[in-house]
């Protein structure tokens, strides 16, 4: 009886402070067997199944959440635990949201930007705060569909990621690497020292590096020049010109995280870089020994910071950022005069979220999540050619406002329907960008989860976009000695370009259908199926100048300057309006994967979940009021149980297979050309048309310190019509990347035999595994100077060898 009734003041009172890292329920069963019948407690609650085979004297406690997951009714579309995290043998979040890329790429079927980050359930500053964290510091994460962007005031236009981190965690860190081509003629090398503390009051983040890259000629790649009739005076001139410029980077980032109280924290992240960048464009007028150059520099400041917390039941965010960009580039001219172009760029703004319940409706709370934002950019260029000067001065503000409103209509909980929970989520936006009309955006989602393992999205969106400023109006920059297959002659050619900005675009007009289903099937612990299907509908897109087939010369033959032969001499490659895209495609996929041989928690003091509801501010009951995530048991310095790197002891394996398939891509560049169907011979790009097929596999095992990975990529080929060569075939490519790493840490006796190896991991990565090029032909069969594997793919097969160690 006494251990019954300590358990039942105990276990609470440690759920105030501990929350264990497990994301499975796990129940903690003190026995009363001695316990008098009269002194017995209160009736239990009924018990579903999982309770059957627990006696009616037992005291269970269950908590299925840590502190920090997202709270909401939309199911998560993958979720990684500490075991699933070190199976991917990354360094970073940023080189583990790369390996998630298939995962957390959007289902809208527009892009594949950066996903929406949250840390601990909560809205950060920036990418920078989160981009250095360190695997080991991550207990959980969380991929959810877009429509989860809408109750933390984004739009949903991509996928959200939430990192749950570890509280009480401190590493010191450094890693080297370098790699080089299996054909040579290039070497990368990087060090990269770091430092990350969390507390119980917050954590720092420190991080440097230095990057550099050879450079890498023609001459060191097997062209043949003879496939072209240029060819002979290119092949002259390859030691002058580089496929891939040498480069130095430094930079210096650093992110401090505070509680201001139990609910508020405050966040500052500052980064530094700075590029210097050296290429080749052909022989000067000394020949081959006196090549062209260009030259350039980058530097960038970037900084975020932002305040974040609850009032009442509300959670309230404010956030800002300033960044400034600076570049200058010489480039030779064949008379002995440098050209210079040099730009500035400051970008600044800030933006106040509030979220919560309004009211209580009939089917569950009514929330609403409201955001008001502004933003500027500043935009100045100048442009120095043949004494010529051209400047440019741009500038936007873009004051806006974004709400959401979520609507349960059904929840059985609620005895409102007993088909499951559906609910609906209205948004809209409104922007006022001082160089462009307003710009007005809506869109509604719903959400049906018929069971706890099934779930149904639909959603439609109409947007407006205004071109970025550079787009409308960059000063021009002309590259002489650009190589470029003309479809005209079917030759590569050596032409002159002009980028910049057209001041003549107009404002983008989108409409996107999603539909969308994720299944976990019951009767398979850890496989997940999602499919989703989009249409989306475009009119006056921005787009950088299409690649120059016979349609696109036809529709825009200002930008186009031949010789009295037809030669191709140069190519005016500003931005121009499409006046319509449409497209369609089918993305379907699964996820799979288990642990094994893990160390199982036992209660409160080995690892297991503390009992309790959730906080005000969505977080579990235990969640630190510093580092914002789990109090790990047994987690301090080190990153928990079971070595540096690897985690809790034991392996994983996971598996991830991906499937688009495009159903229709057509584009109307103007009224009156003919529309192009990029599935069938049209093209946009220097890449061919759309590949209809695009199959994303990635799969890996982790057990013991040792690790393996394997992701390859398919893409069915393409096929471009017309040309006096007559139709250019881009064939299938398939590629495949293989990663082995080892965490010596679990290796005690190689440690004991050499103990400065303890805290370590080597890696060796092989991107390419098979050196795949796509083979690109003509109509004769022949492969255009312009296509060949050394000007499209020139690193080829990549190996690379990193080594990593923590103190």
């Amino acid at each position: 009886m006494l251990l019954a009734a300590s358990a039942s003041l105990a276990v609470p009172a440690y759920a105030e402070t501990e929350v264990m890292p497990t994301s499975a329920a796990a129940a903690i069963v003190v026995a009363a067997d001695d316990q008098p019948a009269d002194q017995a407690g209160p009736a239990s609650p009924a018990r579903g199944p999982d309770f059957d085979d627990i006696d009616g004297d037992e005291i269970v406690v269950t908590a299925p959440r840590l502190a920090g997951q997202l709270d909401t009714n939309i199911k998560a579309e993958a979720e990684l635990d500490e075991a699933a995290i070190a199976s991917y043998g990354v360094s970073n979040v940023a080189e583990l949201l790369e390996a998630l890329a298939p995962q957390t790429r959007s289902g809208r079927g527009r892009g594949s930007g950066r996903p929406i980050i949250l840390v601990n359930g909560r809205r950060i500053g920036g990418f920078g705060e989160v981009r250095n964290l360190p695997p080991e510091a991550i207990a959980k994460v969380e991929v959810f569909p877009e429509e989860v962007a809408l109750q933390y005031g984004y739009s949903a236009d991509e996928r959200v990621v939430n990192f749950v981190l570890k509280p009480n965690f401190r590493q010191i860190a450094v890693e080297v690497e370098g790699g080089l081509p299996t054909q040579g003629g290039r070497f990368q090398g990087e060090i990269e020292p770091s430092f990350l503390m969390i507390g119980e009051n917050g954590r720092l983040n420190l991080n440097a590096g230095w990057e550099s890259k050879s450079m890498l000629r023609e001459s060191e790649r097997r062209l043949d020049y003879a496939s072209d009739a240029a060819g002979q005076a290119l092949a002259a001139g390859a030691a002058a010109r580089s496929l891939l410029g040498a480069s130095d980077e430094y930079r210096i980032d650093a992110t401090i995280q505070r509680s201001l109280n139990k609910v508020t924290d405050a966040s500052l992240n500052v980064r530094f870089d700075q590029t210097d960048t050296r290429s080749l464009l052909g022989p000067g007028i000394g020949g081959v020994t006196d090549p062209l150059e260009r030259d350039g520099r980058s530097r960038n400041l970037s900084s975020t910071a932002s305040v974040n917390g609850m009032l009442g039941n509300w959670r309230w965010s404010v956030s800002g950022n300033y960044a400034d960009a600076d570049q200058r580039t010489f480039t030779d001219r064949i008379s002995g005069a440098r050209d210079r172009f040099d730009s500035s760029q400051q970008s600044f703004g800030g933006n106040a979220n509030l979220s919560g319940t309004v009211t209580e409706g009939w089917a569950g709370p009514i929330r609403l999540s409201a955001t008001g934002s502004f933003s500027g950019l500043r935009f100045d260029s100048r442009s120095e050619r043949s004494g010529a000067v051209t400047t440019t001065n741009l500038s936007r503000d873009l004051p806006g406002v974004f709400g959401s409103l979520t609507v349960p209509l059904l929840d059985p909980e609620y005895q409102v329907g007993n088909i499951g929970r559906l609910s609906l989520t209205l948004s809209g936006q409104y922007q006022d960008p001082s160089d462009f009309a307003a710009l007005k955006s809506w869109g509604a989602n719903l959400n049906w989860g018929l069971t706890s393992n099934l779930s149904l999205i639909a959603s439609f969106n109409q947007d407006e976009a205004a071109p970025g400023i550079q787009q409308l109006g960059a000063a021009p920059l002309v590259t002489p000695a650009v190589t470029y297959y003309d479809f005209a002659t079917g030759q590569t050619v050596q032409i002159t370009t002009t980028t910049g900005g057209n001041p003549f675009l107009l404002a983008e007009q989108r409409r996107d259908l999603k539909l969308g289903l994720n299944w976990s099937p019951p009767m398979v612990e850890g496989l997940n199926f999602s499919v989703n299907y989009n249409r989306n509908k475009s009119f006056d897109t921005s787009n950088g100048f299409p690649l120059l087939t016979p349609e696109i010369e036809a529709a825009f033959p200002d930008r186009v300057t031949r010789d009295a032969n037809g030669v191709l001499l140069a190519l005016d490659q500003r931005p121009v309006n499409f006046d319509r895209v449409e497209n369609s495609q089918i993305r379907w996929g699964l996820n799979f994967g288990k642990s094994f041989g893990q160390q199982q928690p036992r209660g409160p003091g080995s690892g297991g979940p503390a009992a309790g509801g959730r906080r005000p501010d969505g977080a579990g009951p235990g969640a630190p009021r510093g580092g914002g995530g789990p109090r790990m048991g047994g987690g301090g310095g080190r990153g928990g149980p079971g070595g540096m790197f690897g985690g809790p002891q034991g392996g994983r394996w996971q598996v991830s297979l991906y499937h688009t398939i495009k159903l229709t891509d057509k584009v109307l560049i103007r009224p009156g050309v003919p529309e192009l169907d990029l599935l069938n011979g049209s093209a946009t790009g220097n890449g061919g048309g759309s590949n209809r097929h695009l199959l994303e596999l990635d799969g890996g095992l982790f057990n013991k310190g040792m690790g393996v990975r394997l992701s390859a990529k398919y893409d069915s080929g393409s096929t471009v019509t017309g040309g006096s060569a007559g139709d250019l075939k881009f064939g299938d490519l398939a590629t495949f990347n293989l990663r082995f790493f080892m965490d010596l840490n679990q290796k005690p006796k190689l440690t004991e035999a050499v103990p400065f190896l303890k805290g370590s991991r080597l890696r060796l990565s092989v991107d390419n595994l098979f050196d795949a090029q796509r083979k690109i032909t003509d109509a004769t069969g022949r492969v255009p100077l312009n296509y060949q594997p050394g000007y499209i793919d020139p690193l080829g097969r990549y190996i690379e060898l990193e080594w990593r160690k923590t103190f």
